[in-house]
């Protein structure tokens, strides 16, 4: 009888951060953003108010792509970005309308999206995988 080895946890995690991204980009490309705008959007939905360079650091980009992302929804009417009466040289960047009606649509795809990949999940399931990806995370971190 031979044994069958399991993936290593990492590479599952890694299949589905990859199954995530496909279905992800697929959705935004519907509604005419990347993923990357997509989670900027989402970022200052809870974070109204931050600078370029916090939207990078949350938003999982570089601070130079920080400032083309910012540039692309700014030029699409997503975000506005308007002087911090504190210290002129930072710029705060908010949500606009449109972009808050496009994060709706698209949030209620990713909705979807979630339902299906939870799907067999039962009672605290979900809540407890969120919880152990958290710990995952916060042991690597620096």
């Amino acid at each position: 009888m031979t044994d069958v080895l399991s993936p290593r946890v990492i590479y599952v995690v890694k299949q589905l951060e990859l199954a995530v991204r496909a279905r992800l980009d697929l959705i935004c490309r519907q509604y005419g953003v990347t993923t990357t705008q997509y989670t900027a959007l989402s970022v200052l939905k809870v974070r109204p108010g931050i600078s370029s360079a916090q939207l990078a650091v949350r938003s999982f980009i570089r601070p130079q792509s920080s400032h083309q992302t910012v540039a692309q929804l700014e030029s699409l009417g997503y975000i506005e970005r308007k002087t911090d009466e504190l210290n002129r040289r930072i710029l705060r960047i908010n949500l606009t309308a449109e972009g808050r009606a496009l994060l709706e649509s698209c949030d209620s795809a990713v909705d979807q999206l979630e339902e299906q990949m939870f799907e067999g999940f039962h009672g605290t399931d979900q809540l407890r995988l969120q919880n152990l990806l958290n710990r995952c995370t916060s042991n690597l971190s620096p």
